[in-house]
């Protein structure tokens, strides 16, 4: 089990009709991260990957995750820093 922060709770296995993962907006822990573009990590407790934001609607914040660890895209969440 890993130790990362969740920045937005994402269920990485389901997808609606735009073929994204997606989560609801007010489940995020920092709403005001949570921008189109920005990279943040999505999922659970027990299963993050790094993602970026595909865009925010009513709520719903689609996301695009990247495979490989949240380690392995550091650089990335750096950036957004």
């Amino acid at each position: 089990m890993s130790n990362t922060t969740v920045d937005l709770p994402v269920d990485l296995n389901s997808e609606d009709d735009t073929g994204l993962p997606w989560g609801f907006l007010d489940e995020s822990r920092t709403p005001a991260k949570i921008t189109e573009g920005a990279w943040i990590i999505v999922g659970s407790a027990s299963t993050q990957a790094v993602a970026q934001v595909s865009d925010v609607c009513d709520g719903v914040v689609h996301v695009r995750p990247l495979p490989g660890s949240v380690a392995s895209h550091a650089a990335l969440l750096s950036a957004m820093a």
